[in-house]
């Protein structure tokens, strides 16, 4: 019963947070949403070690919550 209740939990708070954040980020909001700084965030671009891109131009670039959460997903390690 408590695994139920703990994937209810989840499933609750990963909607909560697709309503409270835009599903296109700039990568500003990328690093608010990961909390962590731009400079990591940009050093692990240039690893190539970031959730997946859109380039609407040079300068205009977006990602994608869903993308982004699924990302952080694979980061995880241990058990929550």
């Amino acid at each position: 019963m408590s695994e139920t209740i703990r994937a209810l939990e989840s499933r609750i708070e990963e909607l909560e947070t697709r309503l409270n954040h835009p599903r296109m980020m700039t990568p500003p909001q990328v690093c608010d949403f990961l909390q962590i700084c731009e400079r990591s965030f940009y050093d692990m671009k240039k690893r190539g070690d970031t959730p997946p891109a859109i380039y609407f131009s040079q300068r205009t670039v977006r990602y994608d919550l869903h993308e982004v959460m699924a990302w952080a997903k694979q980061k995880e390690v241990g058990q929550v």
